[in-house]
């Protein structure tokens, strides 16, 4: 019964393409194209496969202009099933597969890092790599990784990336550091201890050396808290 029915569906697409003019299957190779060049990131440097649509293709001309969609809603790096629509009284819709691999410039690492090593510039070179094979949060600028530090041990080689990477540490468990405490126009400055590690702009627990009283302050610089009221 279905081997019937698909005869019969099978027949109908060809009376119905046998019907009148049929659709340049250039024309639809070149809307698909369009589409996937115009929906791509500007600048970028891609390799496009697939996309090929069969040249024996059979279909009604299509009176309008052709939709072409992807499944997603985007055009995106990897596999991505791409529709064309015609729509109406004889429309039609086909799909295809169009896989894209987008290139960047990422930081490699060209030497080896210890954890908590301070990231110099040179320790770093710019490579083109494949995106679609590398995990989430790779690093493309000098300013987000230069002067930071190495959360664990990084093998030369690596391509560097935002679980990489913290901020430096300015202020370590047990030293001493000044603190910085009032409002606008008046400024008080105190000995404490520091409690924990802290990198600029991180809040830590500072035990005050002449009150004896723990505070939280906001490190500040090397060596240098502050707490404002």
């Amino acid at each position: 019964m279905k081997i019937k029915n698909l005869s019969v569906v099978l027949l109908w697409i060809s009376e119905m393409a046998l019907a009148g003019p049929m659709q340049s299957v250039p024309l639809i190779q070149d809307a698909v194209n369009q589409y996937i060049s115009t929906n791509l990131e500007p600048g970028g440097k891609y390799e496009i496969g697939g996309a090929q649509i069969d040249p024996r293709l059979q279909l009604p001309q299509c009176e309008q202009a052709l939709q072409v969609f992807t499944q997603s809603g985007q055009v995106k790096p990897g596999r991505n099933t791409v529709g064309v629509r015609c729509h109406g009284e004889r429309g039609w819709t086909i799909y295809s597969m169009v896989s894209i691999r987008s290139f960047k410039d990422v930081l490699v690492l060209n030497r080896s890092l210890q954890r908590n090593d301070v990231i110099r510039a040179e320790y770093l070179s710019a490579e083109t790599r494949d995106i679609g094979l590398l995990q989430q949060g790779y690093l493309t600028e000098l300013d987000d990784v230069v002067d930071k530090q190495a959360v664990r041990n990084i093998p030369a080689g690596s391509v560097l990336s935002k679980l990489h990477v913290t901020e430096l540490t300015l202020v370590k468990r047990g030293e001493r550091v000044n603190i910085q405490s009032g409002k606008a126009g008046v400024l008080i400055s105190a000995v404490g201890t520091a409690m924990a590690d802290g990198a600029k702009g991180q809040k830590i627990n500072v035990k005050n050396l002449s009150s004896q009283r723990v505070i939280q302050a906001t490190v500040v610089d090397s060596g240098q808290v502050s707490v404002y009221f």
